[in-house]
């Protein structure tokens, strides 16, 4: 793959001096050393000379552009034209805006796969014109190397539900919140205490610091007036230092179980409006904001319940992401059986491991509510919003999870499915590749959404006894509409 690096990566990779070392440069020297084992290509465009210039100390900026040398630059890159103006604007040449554009543009026009920037406004236009998932901070991008190209990517750990006085109020995941809420912040902690209250952990592996974080609190009612139980997130955040790993859909993965399971009708927390990164992945997973008058933080909301009205509004895959995880639609779309051999099904599923101690190399797929999937099956029936039975072949075969289709593309180039797939796949890079080569069809990747696994799975014999299926599935297989209902009715949906 082909790897866009930003001015911002290029200095903390090339101090200047011994005084000028970053806080980024221990990261950033990882991530080059990941690129190098892997094979990968590290890139640099053009338009970094007009950053260069920009640093006062003449000396520093001459040695830069020298040492900058070593890396392959972008020959004839993609004009920022191909960008929408409405998105990106039209800055002035050479600005730190019209820079940030000719790095967008490379990613467009598909000149790179990816761009790593530690620059948030990058992050944001990069979202206006929809190609967030190839702009990668540098602990994304580290992770996406480790996934597809590590032999020993590090195992993430699970969550633990923990008492709040269990924890250390020292914990340097506090410190930003402690900033933010001061000087309220330790007095509410110590009421958490009192209370012992619960909190959704995770430790970070090797010494008992807070990797993520969640403080929950039961309440009879939204602040905004509509009663019904309601799970208030006190504290949702993950460590500034393992941002990559799906931590964030790890806790709130945890947190759509015990709603579920305890039938809460509404989640919600509050936030500030400078925290858009948290604002934007709640609202990826239905939340809807709301900004309290006279107050400034924002009042994010998600609903648990639904009527027969909404069923009948919203698309399969809208109905979804408003009202779920844990909740899709059987009507207007369709259900696809997927087999999914064991070894990838347990990477991809691991809550459904029976020994997960037995299996050190989990990926951060396993920790996500929105993963990937795929497979040189013909099919060309599937459509967003379509369910998807994922079925166990060989050990114990049976249908074990749901998910629903979010989109999905066909390709032969391993690069554009890598692209597509960034680190929701339990794909390695050579396996795409692998795939791609000895495939004499395209390669279909799948981007889907996991609902839930079955509390009791649906064996083979019990589908042919069902006139579901007739044999082992060998590919994705549609299931017959007047099958579909008695799936429903198995699923208990």
């Amino acid at each position: 793959m082909n790897i866009l690096i930003d001015t911002n990566i290029i200095i903390p990779l090339e101090p200047g001096s011994l005084t000028d070392f970053e806080i980024n440069t221990e990261l950033a020297l990882q991530f080059h050393k990941l690129v190098q084992k892997s094979g990968n290509i590290i890139y640099i465009h053009p338009a970094v000379e007009y950053d260069l210039n920009r640093d006062k100390n003449a000396d520093r900026m001459t040695l830069r552009k020298t040492l900058v040398k070593r890396y392959n630059v972008i020959d004839s890159p993609p004009p920022i034209t191909i960008l929408d103006a409405v998105h990106i604007g039209t800055p002035e040449l050479g600005s730190n805006d019209y820079v940030d554009n000719c790095f967008l543009a490379s990613v467009k026009g598909d000149a790179v796969d990816y761009l790593v920037t530690e620059d948030n406004g990058i992050h944001k236009k990069a979202k206006r014109a929809d190609l967030q998932s190839r702009v990668l901070y540098l602990r994304d991008a580290i992770s996406l190397l480790q996934d597809f190209f590590d032999e020993t990517p590090p195992p993430p750990p699970s969550v633990e539900t923990k008492k709040v006085y269990a924890l250390d109020e020292q914990d340097p995941i506090f410190c930003s919140l402690r900033k933010d809420y001061s000087p309220g912040f330790d007095p509410w902690l110590q009421k958490c205490r009192r209370k012992h209250r619960d909190a959704y952990v995770i430790f970070n592996k090797g010494d008992t610091s807070l990797a993520g974080i969640c403080i929950h609190k039961k309440e009879d009612c939204l602040p905004v007036g509509e009663s019904g139980k309601t799970l208030k997130l006190c504290t949702f955040k993950v460590s500034e230092t393992h941002h990559g790993n799906r931590y964030g859909e790890l806790l709130l993965k945890t947190v759509f179980d015990y709603a579920d399971k305890n039938n809460y009708q509404h989640l919600y927390f509050t936030t500030f409006p400078k925290h858009d990164d948290l604002i934007e992945f709640a609202k990826s997973f239905g939340f809807d904001s709301v900004e309290k008058q006279d107050e400034d933080e924002i009042f994010m909301q998600k609903s648990l319940v639904f009527s027969e009205e909404d069923t009948l509004k919203y698309s399969p895959l809208d109905f979804h992401i408003k009202f779920g995880p844990r909740v899709t639609l059987f009507g207007s779309n369709s259900t696809f059986i997927v087999p999914i051999k064991p070894e990838f099904h347990d990477v991809l599923f691991p809550e459904m491991r029976e020994e997960l101690s037995l299996f050190p190399d989990q990926k951060p797929c396993g920790n996500s509510i929105k993963k990937a999937y795929l497979s040189n099956s013909a099919t060309k029936l599937l459509r967003p919003g379509d369910n998807v039975l994922f079925y166990r072949s060989k050990v114990k075969p049976s249908i074990t999870a749901i998910g629903i289709v979010e989109s999905f593309i066909r390709s032969t180039d391993a690069n554009q499915i890598a692209r597509f797939v960034g680190s929701r796949t339990v794909y390695r890079y050579v396996d795409i590749a692998d795939m791609c080569m000895k495939s004499k069809k395209d390669t279909l990747a799948i981007k889907f959404r996991y609902v839930k696994n079955l509390e009791s799975s649906i064996g083979i014999k019990e589908l042919k006894k069902n006139s579901v299926l007739n044999g082992a599935p060998q590919s994705i297989t549609k299931i017959k509409p007047e099958r579909v209902e008695w799936i429903k009715q198995k699923l208990q949906m």
